[in-house]
């Protein structure tokens, strides 16, 4: 399943990727917005003594905005998964309407993978690197139970409980084959991220100094390119991900 879901997403990814390209890229911009301001205005205006919960604050508004613009990449690219053709006003229409009950979706499909991300350095620093090793696989495992709501909820229109409910169903019997597929995408991703820090050290053994401007300028533009094409990856694998494991389940309903 792990392979036949890659390929085939990575066949949709190709197909869709112009046409998500620009929602992608507004997806991670908005994204990098409270660094980017952080790192070049807060200093001087001295926004965190004065709003001592900018952060938080600023972090919210980030992903309230960014979750519409997820359901119009998902929209977008199932509509092409199914061979039908991508409506922009139809698209944008039901991310509006749907905007609220969203947001609870999305918490809960990448809120446990979120915590375990910014859980991680404790980890490192708490456990030796053997017991890590061990202690890694059962922890992330649960988010390949939860991730699936999200496509439940965009691509057929279900309520929030539902598509809760249903990536829990689909995905129980199956799930070590889910978590193979987000370690891969996780894994590729990551590569390029890595890439793009090793792009930073080099510019910055070549400058010869610290030049923090320069930078956070240079590391936020690979982030943002980076994003931009790893996003509509990112749901590629979760839309193909989702289809497969609803008509295995399906079947199975079938034939029992």
């Amino acid at each position: 399943m792990t392979a036949e879901v890659l390929d085939a997403a990575f066949r949709l990814f190709r197909a869709g990727i112009l046409r998500c390209l620009p929602y992608s890229g507004l997806v991670v911009l908005v994204l990098e917005l409270p660094t980017l301001y952080s790192t070049f205005f807060a200093p001087v205006r001295g926004v965190h003594s004065v709003i001592p919960y900018f952060s938080l604050l600023s972090y919210g508004v980030v992903f309230v905005l960014s979750v519409p613009l997820l359901g119009v990449m998902t929209l977008r690219l199932n509509a092409l998964a199914q061979g039908l053709r991508p409506r922009f006003r139809t698209e944008l229409a039901t991310a509006m309407s749907r905007w609220p009950l969203a947001l609870l979706v999305t918490v809960f499909a990448f809120g446990y993978p979120l915590l375990l991300l910014w859980l991680w350095p404790v980890l490192v620093v708490s456990l030796p690197s053997t017991a890590l090793v061990f202690v890694a696989v059962p922890v992330a495992w649960p988010a390949a139970l939860f991730v699936l709501a999200l496509p439940a909820f965009w691509c057929d229109r279900l309520n929030p409980v539902s598509a809760i409910v249903r990536s829990v169903r689909i995905s129980m019997r199956r799930s070590w084959r889910m978590f193979g597929a987000i370690l891969a995408t996780a894994c590729m991703v990551s590569v390029f991220l890595m890439l793009s820090t090793v792009i930073v050290w080099m510019l910055s053994s070549l400058v010869g100094r610290a030049d923090l401007f320069l930078m956070a300028t240079v590391q936020s533009t690979l982030f943002l390119v980076v994003g931009a094409f790893g996003v509509p990856f990112v749901l590629a694998v979760l839309i193909l991900s989702y289809q497969d494991l609803k008509l295995r389940d399906e079947n199975r309903r079938v034939r029992a």
